[in-house]
């Protein structure tokens, strides 16, 4: 067992205690009422740093920590419908209100939490108060005989990851052999699916850490070798795609689902920290679940691969949207550089999202870097859609093609004619930093390793926040671009900048070229390596259809005059 991972879980396992024991209980008796889980997840790394001795604690602090946790979970287990009647049997509720009793149930607390609820009671049963424990096998009686987990394979997402989990944890909890059968031919489909098609919550970080925290499950309670070898396989491949778009606690490249604590700026980082810490430890916990309670280590091969690279390196994939059993609908092309102190990247398709989540590209900067310790990690421009409000910088429009090349992005919005009612701005993030700013441009020094530059086909307006810079440009005419590059800080030497002012003066002679016309608009723009990039749209396209083939625009990209392809984005 490696040693240093042991001392992170630990060091988590009492962190995540403490903030449990130091948090105000609501006159209800829980912490919280917006989602019961979390009280479950607290309480469980309560109960579980209790068990351990609680070493930093005294002996009365420890006491008044585990009676805390047992009534926690007492709470928890109370609200499951136990009624086999119920079209809800075997399911908790998610918001409590006003009145945790009175709370209906709802389809997804069970899904993580019941996978958790079998780990735990696995691996800390001998500790639990009689009472308890017995209070939580009939929890899970109640799941098995419900039908919660009873979902074929069919969209192949996060949903059914937990449902194939839990059919492999019951199928060994009750020594029911047809459920783990059933349960092995879900996992196996999965894997096979994900083999085939690729993964198609990419970035999703939620749902990604739910993959991998069910089958971790799997892995850490099932005895039959066959299942734990399925869940073996599956945790390394979830686990090489996280390597692979990691750069010390950012998760790089695009993102499918964005929530609040991953853009923009990556603070769901427990169990990043636990399995690489090569970042500061996280102080804050917006997503705990089973973070610092599995035993599961990554291999060292993973490890290795999620290290920084000393040379900028590409990462592609191409992914197939189908439902299981079927072909491909669609497809993505995923495109990431990462660099030692960045990286840079997206997607090249927009995909239509719950909420509009999707954040097409990106420019991250590691937790390591002086501008993360200053707020956010994240750089990017969006156009407002749905969902959007002021704040909360995620929820873009459908509008807007992208050209993604080594350290430099670019993003040209030209908005339908029947597109009235569409924002009239774009919105920009910009980490902390030395920035300068000058009409539709700005040029920043983020930390001590790297320059960025900013331009807009639009003039901006800039204003400092707490934790970013929020930068806003107008629409005209229905029309707006902008172009990123960004510069390692021997790439801006070679430039001749070394400080935010030199920088500002050799990167302004750079600029890019705009075409307008009542026919088009063009994005001209020489990278400092010397690459000619162009983004081209043509006419107009029609609200809800692609700008090319077959929709109302035509577009046209190009790296030093070659068309776009994508035969080197492998399914993988």
């Amino acid at each position: 067992m490696n040693k240093e991972v042991l001392a992170r879980r630990q060091t988590v396992l009492q962190r995540v205690a403490e903030h449990a024991l130091e948090l105000p209980v609501q006159a209800s008796g829980f912490w919280f009422h917006a989602d019961l889980r979390d009280n479950f997840y607290l309480a469980v790394h309560l109960f579980g740093y209790c068990a351990a001795g609680a070493p930093a604690w005294s002996e009365e602090r420890r006491q008044r920590g585990e009676a805390l946790a047992v009534t926690m979970l007492e709470r928890v287990i109370a609200l499951q419908d136990q009624d086999s009647a119920s079209s809800m049997y075997g399911h908790w509720p998610l918001g409590l209100g006003t009145d945790p009793a009175a709370a209906k149930p709802h389809p997804l607390p069970v899904e993580l939490m019941g996978c958790l609820l079998i780990f735990f009671y696995e691996k800390y049963g001998a500790a639990l108060p009689v009472g308890l424990k017995s209070e939580m096998s009939m929890a899970i009686l109640h799941m098995y005989q419900s039908s919660v987990y009873r979902h074929p394979l069919a969209a192949v997402n996060h949903h059914e990851a937990k449902h194939t989990a839990l059919k492999l944890l019951l199928g060994h909890q009750f020594a029911d052999e047809a459920l783990m059968e059933e349960g092995l031919r879900c996992a196996t489909g999965l894997l096979e699916h994900v083999r085939k098609h690729g993964f198609k919550e990419y970035g999703a970080l939620p749902w990604h850490w739910h993959w991998i925290q069910a089958f971790t499950c799997v892995w850490e309670v099932v005895e039959q070798a066959a299942a734990r070898n399925l869940a073996e396989e599956l945790l390394g491949l979830l686990w090489g795609i996280r390597a692979d778009y990691y750069l010390k606690g950012s998760w790089v490249g695009a993102l499918s689902r964005n929530w609040p604590h991953d853009v923009p700026k990556d603070t769901n980082t427990l169990h990043d920290w636990i399995q690489f810490g090569d970042f500061g430890e996280p102080n804050v916990f917006p997503r705990v679940e089973g973070a610092a309670l599995y035993g599961y280590e990554v291999p060292e091969a993973v490890r290795e691969r999620a290290a920084a690279p000393a040379e900028p390196r590409e990462v592609k994939r191409r992914i197939g949207f189908a439902g299981y059993g079927g072909e491909a609908e669609a497809v993505a092309h995923t495109y990431a550089y990462v660099a030692p102190g960045f990286a840079a990247g997206g997607v090249w398709e927009r995909r239509e999202e719950f909420d509009n989540e999707q954040l097409r590209w990106e420019v991250s900067l590691p937790l390591t870097s002086g501008a993360a310790a200053q707020g956010v990690n994240r750089l990017y421009f969006f156009h407002p859609g749905k969902k959007y409000k002021a704040g909360d910088d995620r929820h873009a429009s459908p509008y807007g093609e992208v050209l993604l090349h080594k350290d430099t992005a670019m993003q040209l919005w030209v908005l339908p004619e029947e597109a009235a009612d569409a924002a009239n701005e774009l919105v920009g993030v910009l980490p902390k930093g030395e920035w300068s700013f000058d009409g539709s441009s700005a040029y920043g020094r983020l930390g001590s390793e790297v320059f960025a530059a900013v331009h807009l086909l639009g003039t901006l307006q800039a204003e400092e926040l707490g934790d970013r810079i929020r930068l806003t440009s107008s629409v005209l005419e229905g029309r707006n671009a902008v172009v990123v590059e960004v510069w390692s800080a021997e790439d801006a030497a070679a430039l001749g900048a070394a400080d935010a002012a030199s920088f500002r003066e050799a990167a302004g002679r750079k600029k890019p070229v705009w075409e307008i016309s009542e026919h088009g608009t063009k994005v001209l723009y020489e990278t400092k390596r010397g690459d000619r990039l162009e983004l081209t749209m043509n006419g107009r396209p029609q609200a809800g259809e692609p700008a090319a083939p077959g929709g109302g625009a035509e577009l046209l990209r190009s790296i030093n005059g070659a068309p776009i392809t994508w035969d080197d984005y492998p399914i993988s």
